[in-house]
């Protein structure tokens, strides 16, 4: 997909997407609660002076976050400039950054925790988006990333019937598979039902790829 029919697709999708479905959506503000109260769980002893938050839309889940870890530098970025825009008007101490998850703005070892919450299954190219991550991430910086963990069939129907962007499909094991392609060591991975998550929390390996 071009960057130019990527942006149209974006520009179809209102600027607070996810914080008006919270508010307006029983199902969504069901989802997300759900999603923010497992999310707390995955942050357990987990301590870092700088986060950056991948894919942080309207920025509603990046202030879930700030709320985890309150003493935390953070910054979100998104390629939807229109939702970065938005979430820069809602006071907050958290920097919102327009920007491609592709080639990220950042020097190498910038921060100590990045988040990807259901960001890597819209992307054409999430191993070079995590390779990325690799390279902003300190030497003992912490990756922690949730995705749906649907089979093959149910993607295939969700797809169709709801016009989804989700660009990848896979396992847990395939994702681990990934991620460790890209130079991560897997702490641990976990799996929420109903909503399905797939919840794997990755640290950076020592070794620079």
């Amino acid at each position: 997909m071009t960057k130019k029919r990527l942006k149209q697709i974006l520009n179809q999708v209102p600027p607070d997407y996810y914080e008006s479905g919270v508010k307006n959506n029983f199902l969504q503000e069901y989802w997300h609660k759900r999603k923010w109260h497992h999310l707390k769980e995955f942050f357990t002893g987990i301590k870092g002076k700088s986060l950056l938050d991948i894919g942080c839309a309207d920025g509603t889940t990046t202030r879930q976050i700030q709320k985890i870890l309150p003493d935390a530098r953070i910054i979100g970025i998104d390629y939807y400039k229109h939702a970065v825009d938005y979430a820069r008007k809602r006071k907050s101490e958290i920097k919102f950054v327009h920007g491609d998850v592709h080639n990220l703005p950042f020097g190498e070892n910038s921060f100590d925790i990045v988040t990807a919450i259901e960001t890597l299954e819209h992307l054409e190219n999430p191993k070079d988006c995590l390779k990325n991550i690799n390279r902003i991430l300190k030497k003992d910086g912490q990756f922690i990333m949730t995705t749906p963990n649907w089979p093959d069939k149910i993607y295939r129907i969700y797809n169709k019937t709801l016009a989804s962007n989700h660009k990848q499909a896979h396992s847990s094991l395939g994702w681990s598979k990934l991620v460790k392609s890209a130079g991560f060591k897997i702490i641990s991975v976990r799996t929420v039902r109903f909503p399905v998550i797939n919840s794997e929390f990755l640290n950076k390996n020592f070794s620079k790829i």
